[in-house]
């Protein structure tokens, strides 16, 4: 059980969902960042920039916690792509959160990857850990390059440290743009809904679920029960895009002609292909997605509506 945890990027939206659900286990929360986290009863505290130092000054020196989740990044939207913020908060950074996460007495890190760090794949087939990893799209290298300078520092201090790459989470809170919300709205207008040919394959993990996997690797890591290394937090099961459109237009008895399929060119860099395999994460703390994708996307749906 962990009992105080460090988040950084609490702001967001799967850290803003992984706060409620520790501090509804019980669990005190602290995040740091320049943005608060808005659930009611996290401790924040707000920084004008990530540094190990400017992070101490804010928390106090002497403070002590189970573990800390990082999950403060550059880039997250695909029209962020400074590359002075990217190589900073993304890469330089890292190593900086697992010097201090030592100088806080914790137990584990949580560094909260990506699978845009690996590669294209040559062949439609989930991804393993070892695969190769991203070295000419400035995002995903920079989230690779962080997490190998995360894994090389906790090796060299002793402490435990895992790279969690998150696949395609969705779920409540996500951004208006990003597909489910922008879908719903639209839907629910009963407006048309300009779309690429949605052909990509895509792992869609639903954000308590990818919540579950993050506290069940601390929690592991910091119990010694769980190696040191990078994880996949995916479902193994590709969807195309087109199959998550038209899921959310059933939910939502929707016209299906509303989807205009086609009608937005695919983005130069988008992947056709990003599945990854979970066997490594849970054979490692004993996690597995228990949301279907319906159920998922039914669940956004209900509190979408409740909320708006």
């Amino acid at each position: 059980m962990l009992s105080r945890i460090l988040l950084t990027g609490g702001s967001g939206f799967v850290g803003s969902r992984l706060a409620q659900l520790l501090f509804r286990s019980g669990t005190e929360v602290m995040n740091v960042g320049r943005r608060p986290c808005p659930i009611e009863g996290v401790d924040n505290r707000i920084v004008a920039a990530l540094s190990r130092e400017s992070i101490i000054d804010a928390i106090g020196r002497g403070t002590k916690f189970d573990a800390l989740i990082h999950l403060a990044a550059a880039g997250v939207s695909p029209s962020s792509r400074d590359r002075q913020d990217l190589i900073g908060v993304n890469a330089a950074l890292a190593p900086e959160i697992i010097t201090l996460a030592a100088d806080l007495a914790c137990r584990a890190v949580v560094m909260v990857g990506s699978s845009a760090e690996y590669r294209a794949p040559r062949e439609h087939v989930p991804m393993v850990e070892d695969a190769p990893l991203e070295a000419q799209k400035l995002y995903g290298a920079t989230k690779a390059a962080g997490g190998i300078l995360a894994l090389a520092s906790g090796s060299a201090i002793s402490l435990p440290v895992a790279v969690v790459r998150l696949f395609n989470v969705f779920g409540p809170g996500e951004a208006a743009h990003r597909l489910l919300p922008s879908l719903a709205t639209s839907l629910r207008a009963s407006q048309p809904v300009q779309l690429s040919a949605g052909t990509q394959i895509r792992d869609f993990v639903y954000v308590d679920d990818a919540c579950a996997g993050l506290i069940a690797a601390a929690e592991s890591l910091s119990e010694q029960r769980m190696a040191s290394g990078a994880y996949n937090l995916a479902t193994g099961d590709g969807h195309s895009v087109a199959q998550f459109a038209r899921m959310v237009a059933a939910a939502m008895e929707a016209d299906e002609g509303l989807l205009h399929f086609g009608a937005l060119p695919l983005r130069p860099d988008d992947l056709p292909y990003v599945v990854g395999n979970p066997a490594r994460l849970k054979e490692a703390c004993g996690w597995y997605p228990v949301t279907t994708l319906i159920d998922g996307i039914r669940r956004t749906l209900d509190e979408l509506e409740r909320t708006s």
